[in-house]
């Protein structure tokens, strides 16, 4: 029987992780008498509550989309042949650039969201109705450890080899 080494396990553990919270709330928009959420499908689909509409941010569906790869390469990996060490280097690798995609794409949509707070004084009078939630704090650090679990993989391999 083929096992998953630790380091895919954790990355299997953050990439269910990310999914999960790419449906929790990312973003709170408190107004004087009303607060609302949205959450990352939301913004990635540009579908807000109550059938609101708005320009969404497709580049976020790779958040999820990367996580359902990092799950494929587990699941490759796990029902793979014990004698297929090539191929899970080459998985560790891809779930490292998974991992990473993730993230990247998260903090781009940070900084650019920031960049353009920052352009008038109605957007940094707009900056004080907004925060970040739960969602996308939990699905950056997921995407982390997605990398983590890679990285862990790779280093752990390579000390396999040289001893």
């Amino acid at each position: 029987m083929n096992k998953l080494s630790v380091g895919q396990i954790f990355a299997i553990g953050a990439a269910l992780l990310v999914l999960l919270c790419f449906f929790f709330p990312w973003i709170e928009i408190n107004m004087l008498l009303a607060a609302t959420n949205l959450s990352g499908f939301q913004l990635a689909s540009g579908n807000g509550p109550a059938g609101t509409n708005f320009v969404g941010v497709p580049s976020l569906f790779l958040v999820p989309l990367s996580m359902i790869g990092v799950l494929v390469l587990a699941a490759i990996c796990f029902a793979g042949q014990g004698s297929a060490a090539q191929v899970k280097s080459i998985a560790t690798i891809l779930i490292m650039f998974a991992g990473g995609i993730s993230a990247l794409v998260i903090l781009y949509q940070y900084f650019n969201l920031n960049q353009q707070f920052n352009q008038n004084i109605m957007g940094m009078i707009a900056r004080k109705m907004f925060s970040y939630s739960f969602g996308a704090h939990a699905s950056f650090l997921g995407s982390i450890i997605v990398v983590g679990g890679g990285l862990f993989d790779l280093v752990t391999r390579n000390k396999k080899t040289i001893l």
